[in-house]
C-alpha cells in the first residue's frame, strides 16, 4: 500500500498512538510486521507528517500550517565563547544562551545583552577561570543581588547546568526552546529584566511559530518544580491549547 493512502486516513492536529496507527492499518486491510510499522512511522516523521510528542505518541501535523523547528543564530561574540570552551575543554558538557535571544518573542526589545554559559556540575569554576583570562566582565554563579549590582552589557555569567536539562541535537550548544520557556519562571537573574506581563506573549509567539515538545517542556519544568505553575499559567493567562493536556508524563 502506498504511504499516501495511510496519510489520507490520518486526521491533522490529532494525536495518534502506535496502537491507533496499527488500527488504521487494520481498517485499510494492511498487515505489517513490527519492523515495517517502525519504518513507516519513521518515514512519516521524515516527511513531516508525524511529530513525536512522547513515547509511542505522535502529532499528525497539519502540513498547511506546519510549524518550524526552533533555531537561533548566535552572535559572533557568543560563538567565540563556545569555540573557546570547546577548544580548552572538549569533553565538558555545557549549554549557552544570550539574553537578546528573547527579542524574537517580546514586545519591549532587550537592549543590553548577557551571555549565559551553563556548565556541568563541578566544572563551573574551571571554565570560569579559563574564560576570566579573556573576558573582564564575568561572574561565577552569582546571587541575584550580585548580578544586578555588577550588571553590564555583554557580561558573561557562568551557571551550573542541571543534570536533566534537555539537550540540543548533535554537537550544538544552544538551549532548546522548551528550556528557555521554563527558565523564564526559574531564572531569578533575568526575572527583573523581562516583565512578567511579557510572559504570555512570549509563550503564545513561541507556540505559534515553532513546534514545542510539550512532554519535554513539562519534564524539565517538573525537574525545576514548576510544572503546575507553568501549566496553570498557560491555561489561565494564554490562548494556547496544549496538545498533551492532562498527560505530561
Amino acid at each position: 500500500m502506498k504511504i499516501d493512502k495511510i496519510i489520507q486516513n490520518l486526521k491533522p492536529n490529532t494525536i495518534v498512538s502506535r496502537k491507533e496507527y496499527e488500527d488504521i492499518l487494520g481498517k485499510l486491510n494492511q498487515k505489517c510486521s513490527e519492523r515495517a510499522i517502525y519504518w513507516q512511522i519513521a518515514r512519516l516523521q521524515d516527511m513531516g507528517v508525524l511529530q513525536k510528542i512522547g513515547q509511542n505518541s505522535f502529532l499528525v501535523v497539519d502540513t498547511a500550517k506546519k510549524k518550524s523547528e526552533y533555531s537561533y543564530a548566535y552572535s559572533q561574540e557568543m560563538q567565540n565563547i563556545v569555540d573557546r570552551i570547546k577548544r580548552e575543554y572538549p569533553l565538558v558538557d555545557f549549554q549557552v544562551w544570550e539574553f537578546v535571544q528573547l527579542n524574537e518573542f517580546v514586545n519591549h526589545q532587550i537592549g543590553k545583552n548577557v551571555f549565559f554559559i551553563e556548565v556541568e556540575h563541578r566544572l563551573e569554576e574551571s571554565v570560569f577561570h579559563m574564560l576570566n583570562e579573556y573576558y573582564s566582565k564575568i561572574l561565577l554563579c552569582p546571587k541575584e543581588d550580585l548580578f544586578y549590582t555588577y550588571f553590564e552589557e555583554n557580561m558573561l555569567v557562568i551557571q551550573r547546568l542541571l543534570s536533566e536539562t534537555p539537550k540540543p541535537l548533535a554537537d550544538m550548544k544552544g538551549c532548546v526552546l522548551e528550556k528557555l520557556l521554563v527558565d523564564l519562571f526559574s531564572n531569578k537573574l533575568t526575572g527583573q529584566l523581562v516583565e512578567r506581563a511579557e510572559y504570555a506573549g512570549i509563550y503564545e509567539e513561541a507556540f505559534r511559530k515553532y513546534y514545542v515538545d510539550e512532554k519535554k517542556m513539562f519534564r524539565y519544568a517538573r525537574r525545576r518544580n514548576l510544572e503546575k505553575e507553568i501549566k496553570d499559567f498557560i491555561e489561565k493567562e494564554t490562548n494556547i491549547q496544549l496538545l498533551t493536556e492532562g498527560n505530561h508524563a
